[in-house]
Parts: structure tokens; sequence; C-alpha cells
């Protein structure tokens, strides 16, 4: 028998948002005057710690993958444990996958951390703040990672909220290039951005199947449904967004704001221009954040 694990309640007016810490820092739900704003994690996803139907997750030290779970870095090569069924590769860094502890709590506010030693997932010690607050019917995230290891370390940071989604929800955003994408899920190609991903104009997203890196994002999303709009901003380092829609019914889209592209470490090995990734020394840190606003229709 498994015991859920405890959620930790923020309320500012009509906004409510749900957060587990145990279960990889996220967030359970994000509900304002009773509508999920974010997706309901279900119960039994609780109860089961199966972080991948949360509401919303950070990604720390990386967003994404990271090819057939190794790169290079300063001339070295670094093996990872692929860490997502299926699939060779790693993704999403290790905060998504490890308890975070409680650092300071109140109504409307929350401060989450993490402390990491090297190991199999990630081969550097470093570790991270997480802080979530309400304000009016707004929701601020931010993540604050440090290098506590002697040897510089890459990173990326990034957020991976889901939005639930109707057959009238319209999403409205810009960006100026998209990574195609191989079978093997890792970005081959920056090109112009396509007609089917073009969202400059707001058109509905029910029919969209994405799974795609866009860069030169405006740090700026809409999505408009009969109810309620939720407005997703992003802080400077957060040029790129990584969109995924699967179109098989379970109606939601993950709209990333993130540092760094798909594979950015081993595309930046290989002399890639603007992967995002960022280079700290010791003590060195950095910080990202979202806003997610809503409003009536």
């Amino acid at each position: 028998m498994t015991t859920a694990s405890p959620r930790i309640r923020l309320a500012e007016g009509d906004l409510i948002v749900e957060v587990v810490p145990t279960i990889g820092g996220a967030m359970a739900s994000m509900r304002w005057r009773g509508l999920p704003v974010l997706r309901d994690a279900p119960d039994l996803a609780i109860e089961s710690a199966n972080v991948r139907l949360m509401a919303s997750y950070p990604l720390v030290p990386y967003s994404n993958r990271i090819g057939n779970a190794r790169f290079a870095f300063r001339g070295k090569s670094y093996p990872l444990r692929p860490n997502f069924p299926n699939e060779p590769h790693a993704i999403h860094g290790v905060g998504w996958q490890r308890p975070w502890r409680v650092l300071e709590q109140s109504a409307r506010r929350l401060r989450l951390g993490l402390s990491h030693a090297r190991d199999q997932d990630w081969p550097f010690a470093f570790e991270v703040e997480q802080r979530l607050e309400l304000s009016g019917d707004s929701l601020v995230a931010t993540l604050r990672a440090t290098n506590l290891d002697d040897a510089p370390m890459p990173v990326g940071l990034g957020f991976h909220p889901f939005f639930p989604i109707t057959p009238e929800t319209t999403l409205q955003t810009e960006w100026r290039g998209m990574w195609e994408m191989g079978e093997d899920k890792l970005p081959t190609k920056l090109v112009a951005v396509p007609a089917w991903a073009d969202f400059s104009a707001a058109r509905r997203v029910i029919d969209w199947k994405v799974d795609h890196c866009f860069t030169g994002w405006s740090r700026k999303a809409t999505l408009r449904d009969t109810t309620h709009t939720a407005t997703l901003t992003a802080s400077a380092a957060c040029s790129n967004i990584v969109c995924f829609a699967p179109r098989d019914g379970r109606n939601f889209i993950a709209l990333e704001p993130v540092s760094n592209i798909n594979n950015a470490f081993a595309l930046a090995a290989n002399g890639v221009p603007d992967t995002g990734m960022r280079e700290l020394g010791r003590g060195d840190s950095i910080e990202v954040s979202m806003t997610i606003v809503v409003a009536h229709a």
C-alpha cells in the first residue's frame, strides 16, 4: 500500500496552487476560481509519485534531452544514466526525479531546496532553490542554481507546465526559429518557422501535434479559452521554449520556457552557436523565472 506524499497548499484570492515537494518539487495543481489553469495531477499519480502526471515541474540542470545520455564539455566526455523509459537519452536533468526540502513556507509563498552530489545522473555538485509565490491572480516561479563543484559546470534551467486545452482554446505567441527533430527526438537543424507552427495570430491548438524547440521566443504566450485566459511570461534567459502537444486525447499542451535548446551541451561541443548553454564556475549562479497570470476570457 502506498502513502500519499504531503501536499502544500498556497492560496491568494481566487488562486490556489498545490505543491508536492517530495515528488520532484512539482506542482500538483493550479486553479483559479475553481478552474484548472494547469492540469490537475490525479490522486493516483501523487500516491505513486508519478511526476510525469503532475501540473508542472522544474528542469535542472538542463532541459529536454541529452542525446544517448552522453555529452562532452571542455574536452571531456561524460556518460549519464538514461532516465526516461524506452529512450536511450537522459532528459530534464535530476530535479524532477528527486525529493526537495522545504526551506520556507507561508500562506502564499514557498521556498524549496535541492542539493546534488556527483552521481551517475549528473557529474557535478550543485544546489538549487525554487521559489513559488502568489500575488493577486498570478504565480511567479523562480529557479536559482549554484555550482558547488571544483570544476566548471554546464547548465540550463527551465519549467515544464502542462496547460489543459479544449476545442475552443487558442494560443498566441511568437518565435523566430524552430529546430527540426529526427526520429530519435533529437534536433537536426534550425529552420524558419513553418506555417503549421506560426501562432503570431491566435488560433486553436486542439489539433496541433508538436514536440519541438523554438528559438527567438518573445517570452510571452497567451492561452485563451471560453472561461479564462492564462498568460505565460518568462525572464530574459528563457529565450527558448519547448512545445509538446501529443494530440492523443489527453488534451494538454506543455509550454516550457527554457534557457537551453534541446541537446544543447552536445551541440555546443560541436560548435553550434546560441545553444543557451551556460557555464558556471565554482560558486557562480544562474536564475530564471516564469509568471502565469490568469484573467477573465
